[in-house]
């Protein structure tokens, strides 16, 4: 992300505006002028008290409004301040704004115009002053979407009582906004909650022989006798063996399918969204426990993150999660053909895909014969308006012993609690980390940019 436009040592500035200019005439000055003019030629071949009057009149009325912007013009400071250094979706962005009129007469009508491109942002609007005097106020919105936006530019203008004259001064400095997304529960932590509701109860029961019964699967060879669960092995006649937790001892891979043609919805109703917020969620929980995450997927361009530990790994994630597009030309299962030597053997996987990826079975069973253990996050596609439901790859992951779980577009992965407790812890953390001020970007090194043909 590009440094800010703007940044002074006394705080994060956005800008502070002089209006310092001069006076343009607006389209009634105009028209009085040429009344004016027609009045003065009437006055020079039929002299008349009226018209001298309404010469006079005009003239002074012109004259006072010029000299009254003027006036506003050089005592007008307007400033906007933003002070906010960690933001994620549902947070409120708020900015303060101050208006100093250090001349004599009021302001009749102030407007403040922001072209921010902050989705559902506006701090757009028109405040009137008295001589002397200064306002301020805060303004802003909830962020509803994560990715990098842009705060500013915005203009100022004022002008006379009677909209003759006017003044216009434009700020063309911004400050780029990281919008992280949340950080929420863990998609399998209570599996039960992550399947699509309503009418798949046939994928509830194919998804419960992995997931729900505590965590088992089919027996494999070179499976340890003392995992085997009896009581499951009884009830199905096949022999079944405990299933482990989805946060490995070791490192974990998150690896993300951002393909275009296997998402399905809408803006935030999306399998891209979800597939965001289900990484978030995976990796908040691991790190939390002081394992080491790493990040793959391409979407508009190629995200690779090694695993690694610690605060400073988070938000290497978060930065990346927050930009990512399911823009991405590569099947998943080309990806991990190309990436299976920076997938460490033995290495848990997580693989978040929507029910519409075609090549997922094929990718797992890649993953495994690398050496890899792999589990699955699977977005059934058909809750998001998208054609394939998830029912049959849900089967074909139970044939294949692939610990998975399915999770709809009703499931619900933020835990406001939770989440308002996480922000505020690190925001408590911005200044040891640079995230002060403008600086929005957590301080990190250069990792994990380039396109898919950008692999060594």
């Amino acid at each position: 992300m590009a440094a800010p436009s703007e940044q002074t040592s006394a705080g994060p500035h956005l800008a502070t505006v002089s209006l310092d200019s001069s006076p343009r005439a607006g389209a009634s000055a105009k028209i009085m002028v040429a009344a004016l003019a027609l009045l003065a030629v009437l006055n020079l071949f039929l002299p008349s008290r009226t018209w001298f009057f309404l010469l006079v009149s005009f003239g002074l009325l012109l004259l006072a409004s010029y000299l009254w912007v003027l006036s506003l013009a050089r005592g007008l400071r307007v400033g906007r301040i933003y002070r906010q250094s960690l933001i994620q979706v549902g947070d409120r962005l708020t900015e303060s704004f101050r208006v100093v009129n250090r001349s004599l007469l009021p302001v009749p009508w102030l407007e403040l115009r922001d072209d921010s491109d902050l989705p559902g942002y506006s701090v757009s609007r028109t405040i009137a002053l008295g001589g002397q005097s200064d306002l301020s106020w805060q303004a802003g919105g909830l962020c509803l979407q994560r990715g990098q936006f842009r705060l500013g530019p915005w203009r100022v203008r004022t002008g006379d009582p009677f909209g003759l004259f006017e003044v216009t001064v434009s700020a063309d400095r911004s400050v780029e906004l990281l919008v992280y997304p949340p950080v929420g529960r863990v998609p399998g932590a209570e599996p039960e909650k992550g399947r699509s509701a309503g009418d798949r109860r046939q994928l509830r029961a194919a998804s419960e022989q992995t997931v729900t019964t505590a965590g088992v699967r089919q027996y494999r060879p070179g499976d340890p006798l003392r995992h085997v669960h009896w009581p499951t092995t009884l009830r199905l006649g096949d022999l079944m063996v405990k299933d482990f937790d989805l946060d490995p001892a070791g490192d974990l891979w998150i690896i993300m399918d951002m393909e275009a043609a296997s998402q399905a919805g809408h803006a935030l109703d999306s399998t891209e969204e979800a597939a965001v917020m289900a990484a978030a969620a995976v990796a908040g929980r691991v790190l939390s426990q002081g394992n080491a995450v790493g990040l793959l997927a391409y979407g508009e361009r190629r995200v690779l993150e090694a695993p690694a530990r610690g605060e400073m790994q988070h938000w290497r994630l978060m930065q990346s999660l927050a930009t990512i597009r399911a823009l991405g030309q590569w099947p998943l299962v080309r990806m991990v053909e190309g990436e299976r030597t920076s997938l460490a053997g033995g290495a848990g996987v997580v693989v978040i895909a929507a029910s519409d990826c075609a090549t997922l079975p094929t990718a797992v069973d890649l993953l495994r014969r690398a050496g890899a253990r792999p589990a699955v996050l699977l977005l059934d596609s058909a809750s998001f308006g998208g054609r394939a439901d998830a029912h049959t790859q849900s089967e074909t992951l139970t044939r294949l012993a692939v610990r998975h779980w399915v999770l709809g577009s009703d499931y619900q992965f933020v835990d406001l609690d939770r989440r308002q407790r996480r922000r505020r812890a690190a925001a408590r953390r911005a200044g040891r980390w640079g995230l002060e001020g403008t600086a929005l970007r957590p301080v990190a090194d250069g990792s994990g940019a380039g396109g898919p043909d950008d692999r060594a």
